[in-house]
Parts: structure tokens; C-alpha cells; sequence
């Protein structure tokens, strides 16, 4: 039996206990993939752990494998975002002030990571998404409203329609009119699993205009069909949200959008991812979303043999 460093932390947050929490382990190169994965589903049973391990090729500086209690996941975006903040005083990553770019290497190949360094501490994560990609569903306003605990008046009343867009994962993104309505959503979880699967989505994500800070807009987003009733803060999500917002004008779009969106809000966790969108010819050509984390937890872990 042996010990590994574990630290958790808390993403796309300044403050403790708030944001999306996920763990961070530390010298994993002799892990199996089956103990990632009973570890990941004992440390986070609703969300990613990462494991961190050196990487020996020319192509990455790092390399990072995500695990939830299911198995290897392509990438995590909060996940990620924690590793970078655990990684302080660890002599692993050489922080370059005021800015570095990292290569991290996970399932999903190979993701460029950007740092913003002060006084060799991280001040902020950002990583790039893909472009963002559309599909028509077909849904049934009804059956939509009551998945949400809405009215199909209260969804329409923004003139929005409700549209799939990818950004790493399909969302449904739906408007509601109100803070207070998407504070009161009463989503039916098990009726909504069954839509997404039937209709090929990770999830559906409601947002309002109205926000609780200086934000574009606030959002929650719900992906019973994988396990995640209610996820606290997804970086995924919010550069999806921010694409349609652009795409649908609500944003004026310019060479460089910079969005602030925040989650986890109606949780008691409360974040803010910090979504940048560049354009190009009347197209969105990048999707990068960024964020800080903060150390809630520093110890270690028994390694059976």
C-alpha cells in the first residue's frame, strides 16, 4: 500500500465551498485505469476527478486523465481548471509570468491550456473549446414547459427559440423570462432523461438576461440522462450559451466578446465562467472559457496494493 497527494478545490470560483468541486491527484503515472476510476467514484461520485502524471512525448507537457466513478472521460473544463491551481508549489509546470500556454494531453488529445501568472501564482485558467456546432430538435412545447416546471407562454415570451447548440457537449438552451423563473424551475429529472436520450443530448440548459452580479447572464444546467441531475457550474455549457447569444443577436457581436456567465447560483454555489468569443467574417472563429479555483482540501490518499 502507498499514498498519493490529493487536493480538492472548488472551479470557477473565489471562494471556498462554491463553484463546481473537483479532485486533483497527484503522481498517478502507476495507477490502473480500473482504481482512476473506483477512486474518481469514491472521492466525487457526481462529478471528475483528475489524475495527474508526467508525459514523456514531444506533443504535450503534461498529461492528465479524467475519470468519473464510469470511466475515462475525453476532458473535464472544471476539472482542468483545478488542476492548474493544484499544480502551484508542486515544481511539476515551470509558471511563466505575466502569461504561459501549456499542452495538456488527456483522452480527448491534445488541449492548449493558458495561464495568467502573478508573482508565480495562477490567477486564472483558460482553455479552447470547439466551434460551436447547431441541430433542430424535435420537441414539443408542452412537454418542454413541464419538464421545466414552466408555462410554454413563459418560455416563448422572449420571442427565443429554444435551440441545441455544441460547444464540446449538446445542450437544449431555453429562455426563461425572469431571475425568479429560473430560480423557480421545477424540473422533472427522470421525464427530461428520457428526452434527452430519445433525442440525442446531454442536457438542457435555461438562462435568464436578468442576472444576480455584473453578468451576460445566469444559467442552470440540468443532465439527468448522465447522471448529473444539476450541474453546480459547467464551462461547456456556458460557451455553448454564450454562442447562442451571439448567434441570436441578444449579444452584438464584434471582433472580440468577452461574456460573463454565471451558475450555480440557485445550489448555494455560486461561480462565474469568463467565456471569450473571436469573429471572423460574420462567423465566431474561436470559443475559449476560463476561470479561478481555490484549495479547499490538501492531504493524501491510500493506494491498496
Amino acid at each position: 500500500m502507498g499514498w498519493l497527494k490529493a487536493k480538492r478545490l472548488c472551479s470557477f470560483t473565489g471562494m471556498p465551498y462554491a463553484g463546481n468541486p473537483a479532485w486533483v491527484i497527484l503522481g498517478a503515472e502507476g495507477l490502473t485505469d480500473e482504481m482512476m476510476a473506483k477512486l474518481a467514484g469514491e472521492l466525487n461520485p457526481i462529478s471528475d476527478a483528475a489524475f495527474v502524471m508526467p508525459e514523456d512525448s514531444d506533443v504535450a507537457d503534461i498529461r492528465i486523465r479524467f475519470f468519473s466513478s464510469g470511466g475515462e472521460i475525453l476532458t473535464s473544463g472544471h476539472a482542468t481548471v483545478a488542476v492548474y491551481f493544484a499544480l502551484e508549489g508542486e515544481g511539476i509546470i515551470q509558471f511563466k509570468e505575466p502569461e504561459c500556454e501549456v499542452r495538456q494531453k488527456s483522452k480527448g488529445g491534445i488541449q492548449y491550456i493558458e495561464l495568467r501568472v502573478e508573482q508565480g501564482r495562477v490567477r486564472r485558467v483558460t482553455m479552447k473549446l470547439p466551434l460551436p456546432r447547431y441541430i433542430e430538435i424535435d420537441y414539443n412545447p408542452q412537454l418542454l414547459a413541464r419538464m421545466l416546471g414552466l408555462t410554454p407562454a413563459e418560455i416563448s415570451a422572449s420571442g427565443l427559440r429554444p435551440e441545441a447548440v455544441s460547444t464540446g457537449m449538446y445542450d437544449l438552451v431555453v429562455p426563461a423570462p425572469s431571475l425568479n423563473h429560473l430560480v423557480d424551475l421545477k424540473p422533472d429529472f427522470e421525464l427530461m432523461s428520457r428526452f434527452c436520450t430519445r433525442v440525442g443530448i446531454t442536457g438542457i440548459q435555461v438562462f435568464a438576461l436578468e442576472t444576480n452580479e455584473n453578468s451576460t447572464a445566469s444559467v442552470r444546467h440540468f443532465a439527468p440522462a448522465i447522471g448529473i441531475d444539476e450541474d453546480p457550474v459547467s464551462g461547456a455549457a456556458c460557451g455553448a450559451l454564450a454562442c447562442y447569444l451571439i448567434k441570436n443577436g441578444i449579444i452584438k457581436p464584434e471582433d472580440f466578446n468577452r461574456l460573463i456567465i454565471e451558475q450555480g447560483y440557485a445550489l448555494g454555489r455560486p461561480g462565474k465562467v469568463y467565456v471569450h468569443i473571436r469573429m471572423y467574417r460574420g462567423g465566431i472563429s474561436e470559443v475559449k472559457v476560463g476561470g479561478q479555483a481555490v484549495t479547499t482540501f490538501v492531504g493524501s490518499i491510500l493506494i491498496p496494493d
